[in-house]
């Protein structure tokens, strides 16, 4: 565990010592503020409930491109001097997927609740529940969390950053196809295309206000998947 927190707390110290990690979180900042404004609150009256709905299922969406682009720090390239030495390092490979994803998410975290503000925004200016600001934003980090994984397993299969980053885009973006393709599908297969879906399937009780433990076990699970297939994946590599 030790050093497993260790990795973890390198990699999210990594984020903000660089410029890259202050200029990718201003740009989500600035990317959240201008859907809220722009799209969420638009030109339409909407009642303030059904504005919150739209600007977490916006955010959502901006948290699986985030952990998209994550994934070219969860890459361990041996081609690079410090990928090499982590994958020669004396620590376990367990240890070293999940530090190296407990550092991506905290940072995806921080860079989330910075949002807060404007969802309060709404709070101030219209009536919504603090109860439903607070499932949302749950949902969203599950999303993150998820998306994270998908990136993590993603970065141990293709060993190339942007390799990395084109794969989990195209995992995500399938997994979310499958709620579309659920409207033309046969009957008995809709429920299973819906339910695969992240943002589109399970993050809808979420922004709606809702917590479903069946919804929660999905993301739950889907971690799990994730950084087990990187750990294996990462195994192989070690001792090929």
């Amino acid at each position: 565990m030790s050093a497993t927190l260790r990795i973890a707390s390198r990699d999210l110290g990594a984020f903000f010592r660089a410029p890259a990690g202050w200029l990718l979180a201003a740009l989500v900042l600035a990317l959240q503020a201008i859907q809220l404004h722009a799209v969420a609150i638009g030109t339409e009256r909407r009642p303030s409930a059904a504005v919150l709905e739209l600007f977490l299922l916006n955010a959502a969406f901006l948290t699986e491109v985030l952990a998209a682009v994550l994934a070219l720090r969860l890459t361990v390239d041996e081609d690079h001097e410090a990928g090499g030495l982590l994958l020669t390092a004396p620590v376990p490979e367990r240890a070293l997927v999940v530090g190296r994803f407990l550092g991506a998410f905290f940072y995806l975290a921080i860079v989330t609740l910075l949002s807060l503000h404007l969802p309060a925004l709404l709070w101030v200016h219209g009536k919504i529940s603090v109860g439903h600001v607070v499932t949302g934003y749950l949902g969203v980090l599950l999303v993150g969390a998820g998306a994270l994984a998908i990136a993590s397993a993603a970065a141990a299969i293709t060993r190339r950053p942007f390799g990395a980053v084109l794969l989990t885009a195209a995992i995500l973006a399938l997994l979310e196809l499958g709620h579309q393709l659920a409207t033309v599908a046969e009957l008995g297969v809709r429920p299973w295309l819906r339910a695969v879906a992240p943002v589109w399937g399970r993050f809808t009780s979420f922004r709606q206000g809702v917590l479903q433990l069946s919804d929660v076990v999905f993301f739950a699970s889907l971690v799990y998947l994730g950084l087990l297939l990187a750990t294996r994946a990462l195994a192989t590599r070690r001792s090929s």
